[in-house]
């Protein structure tokens, strides 16, 4: 009899055993799988322990055996609660019950071990069996191991109310998911109960151990409830968003969807369903066609729905037909989100019209579908777009630009291209018989008063290319029609300019200034040249410092081939700063000869103000060469100064505090104000002469001159007239109070030596 149950109880530990086993071949990685490997591996500890404590030969060995399993037990119920919480998804108060029942347990184990000299938890006696075999029982409990009683029926009872919860509350189908293992753990507390109170030989419930380990690990890692799936499909099927019609072996439709319905348009019969089956087996698929698709498009409130339609039959294991399906997918979305995409590729976002890239592509395409035909590629700009912006706000410049594509998208046809380039600038590619000038004139003139503004115009510039070289690139074809604009910049009319290749030529030209200027720096090909000033009484203390560019392959370029294009590109900023620093080296050189009152007068671009803190570099390098501020005279244009004049004026003043003496150059050809020249704090007034050869009248030039003069006096300023040609120019000048002539009469701009040996510190005869 005890070799029986033994085998028993072994055989129980062998299939707990399996059941762990399982559990780690088939990990999902699910947060259940921990404590039911947990409560599997003190299961089969627990049991075998049961075992083994029967088969001890000493009482001692006995009671620690059986204490083991007393406390494997504690362990194996708290994993049972765990798991039991985790799998009805019920963990609220899951962590006080551990710690509660962690210290419990604690307890508990400490008293088996205490049992085992003192015997006041249980007592073990041997007994034979009628075979005469020996085995240790737990023949007698005290009172404090009612301790462990209460402890494990307390976690029975915990786990037995989760699952009870969870299985009245659940849907029918999950119910035996949860009354399986609830139904077992009671049978498995009844055989316990029973083992107690009649304090029989053996504990029949821990062979059960076995049957909730098997019922665990199906129902939370194997079993569907029954039904389930066919229901999920059903479900699935019936609400998916595709269509589906079912067709059966005798070609009857036999099931069809709400989508598939309302494409048919069919209400709760199968007749139109029915009738578009048919249909379709007869206009859209082969006899022996076992799969096959095709597109379709239909109307619904006059816009195109886009439809995928599928149909597959079916067929068993053995290749015998079943049926077959139709599926019916709605692609409106995908075919509306495509159109989107590709409109958005091709168009521009704020105007509506071709963007740049497809420009290029459809132009490209109409000019090669004709090679005998002659095409214009023309190109628009605004003048001043952005004051517009600046001034009138970024909407109305929108505003604009959206005009101006309604312009542009006028000349729409199947002979024509039209697209927006970049910010304001528009083109059109035409074929000859379209282009007209004159209307194009007339189109984009319309515009003109846009702003409402009796100040500001709108001035729309037009640059035309007429495509004799098909090889180009539009791009370039492009890059030609925005030269012919560059050369009509200047310009306050509507007005239109043709690319030649002059403009070309030009250019390629300031392309490559722009490209060898940082190395022409570095190198030092830029060389500071002295124009003489020559003061009323004959004296020359200084002059004005000019760059000249001394090119290793060209020789001298002048000014004005370079100059301008610095200017138009910013680059100017840096060849002033390194002009200004030559200027401060020679004026140090000069001090260290004995030449205290030799002084350079530099010029400050109208973009250095904004492209470098003038005041930062110029006190910079008086201090780096260690000079007297009045050395240095500073020529600003009065244009320079009247563009931001409240920032300028006050960099003026603290730079003249500082000692620095401030030259208004080419007074009369910028703004031609006098009311400006009462804002300025300056020290020199400087003339040009050029201005009187633009009047044939020149009496009334030389009385305002005069004019000029007596005023600059009156503001004490000192005037240094520029430009003087002739002796007579130096009479009247003379006459009229000029204290400082400058001009090609006196010498030309020389290199630094032939102006130190010919002209500083000395006296010319006036």
């Amino acid at each position: 009899m005890i070799l029986v149950y033994a085998c028993v109880v072994f055989l129980a530990a062998a299939f707990i055993a399996g059941c762990y086993i399982y559990t780690i071949r088939i990990s999902t990685g699910s947060a259940i799988e921990k404590p039911i490997r947990r409560l599997f591996l003190f299961s089969v500890i627990n049991v075998a322990g049961y075992g083994v404590a029967m088969f001890t030969k000493t009482e001692l060995s006995a009671l620690i055996a059986y204490g083991l399993f007393t406390t494997t037990a504690d362990i194996m119920l708290i994993f049972l609660l765990i798991f039991a919480r985790r799998y009805t998804g019920i963990t609220s108060g899951l962590e006080l019950e551990k710690k509660v029942f962690f210290f419990a347990i604690l307890a508990d184990a400490v008293l088996n071990i205490v049992n085992v000299f003192t015997k006041i938890y249980f007592r073990c006696a041997p007994v034979y069996d009628t075979f005469g075999h020996l085995f240790y029982r737990i023949s007698s409990f005290g009172l404090l191991y009612y301790i462990h009683l209460v402890i494990i029926y307390s976690m029975a009872l915990a786990s037995f109310s989760v699952l009870l919860r969870k299985m009245i509350s659940t849907p029918r189908i999950y119910k035996v998911k949860y009354a399986g293992i609830l139904l077992i753990t009671v049978v498995v507390m009844i055989c316990h109960i029973i083992y107690m109170r009649f304090n029989l030989l053996f504990d029949y419930s821990i062979i059960h151990y076995s049957i909730i380990a098997f019922l665990i690990c199906f129902f939370s890692l194997v079993y569907i409830p029954r039904g389930l799936m066919e229901r999920l499909l059903f479900f699935t099927i019936a609400n998916m968003k595709d269509g589906i019609i079912c067709i059966d072996i005798e070609g009857r439709c036999v099931y069809a969807n709400k989508t598939a319905r309302q494409f048919c348009d069919a209400g709760i019969g199968m007749k139109a369903i029915e009738e578009q089956v048919e249909r379709w087996l007869r206009e859209n698929i082969g006899e022996s066609n076992d799969i096959d698709q095709w597109d379709t498009v239909i109307r619904s409130d006059g816009k195109p729905q886009y439809y995928n339609i599928v149909f597959q039959k079916i067929y068993d294991n053995h290749m015998k037909y079943l049926g077959s399906f139709f599926l019916i997918h709605d692609r409106t979305e995908d075919v509306n989100r495509l159109l989107a995409e590709k409109y958005r590729a091709t168009h521009d976002s704020l105007t509506g019209i071709y963007n740049r890239e497809y420009f290029y592509e459809a132009s490209r395409e109409a000019i090669d579908s004709d090679p005998d035909r002659i095409y214009y590629i023309v190109t628009t700009d605004v003048k001043n777009f952005k004051i517009i912006n600046d001034v009138f706000g970024i909407e109305t410049g929108d505003k604009l630009l959206k005009t101006l594509a309604g312009i542009t998208r006028s000349y729409s046809s199947s002979e024509c291209v039209y697209g927006r380039l970049s910010g304001d600038k528009f083109a059109l590619c035409l074929p000859t018989e379209k282009f007209n000038e004159e209307k194009l004139l007339s189109d984009f003139s319309s515009v003109s008063g846009f702003l409402k503004s009796e100040t500001f115009k709108v001035h729309i510039h037009i640059g035309i290319y007429e495509v004799t070289d098909r090889s180009l690139r539009i791009s370039v074809m492009c890059d030609r029609a925005n030269l012919a604009i560059r050369s009509i910049k200047d310009s306050y009319e509507n007005v239109a300019a043709y690319y030649d290749d002059h403009m070309r030529d030009k250019f390629m030209n300031e392309q490559k200034v722009i490209s060898e200027f940082d190395d022409a720096l570095a190198d030092g090909q830029f060389h500071m040249y002295i124009q003489p000033q020559i003061f009323a009484n004959g004296r020359i203390k200084g002059g004005e410092a000019l760059v000249r560019w001394i090119h290793p392959k060209k020789g001298l370029i002048r000014p004005d081939g370079f100059i301008p294009i610095l200017e138009h590109t910013g680059l100017i900023a840096k060849l002033d700063m390194y002009m200004w620093e030559q200027a401060c080296i020679q004026l140090q050189k000069w001090q260290e000869e004995g030449y205290y009152e030799a002084y350079l007068s530099v010029n400050i671009s109208q973009n250095d103000f904004y492209l470098l803190d003038v005041y930062e570099v110029i006190t910079s390098l008086c201090k780096k060469y260690c000079l007297n501020p009045r050395c240095l005279h500073l020529e600003m244009t009065e244009t320079a100064i009247m563009n931001n004049p409240k920032s300028q004026l006050k960099l003026m003043e603290r730079l003249r505090q500082l000692g620095f003496i401030i030259e208004i150059d080419d007074f009369g050809s910028g703004y031609s104000s006098l009311n400006t020249l009462k804002d300025m704090t300056a020290d020199v007034l400087k003339i040009d002469m050029g201005f009187l050869s633009k009047t044939a009248n020149m009496e009334k030039s030389k009385m305002i001159l005069q004019v000029i003069i007596t005023l600059a006096k009156n503001l004490k300023m000192e005037v240094i007239t520029e430009g003087v040609e002739d002796r007579e120019q130096v009479d009247f000048l003379t006459e009229y109070g000029c204290d400082i002539f400058q001009g090609y009469y006196f010498a030309k701009p020389m290199k630094v030596t032939d102006f130190e040996g010919s002209y500083l510190d000395t006296q010319f005869d006036m």
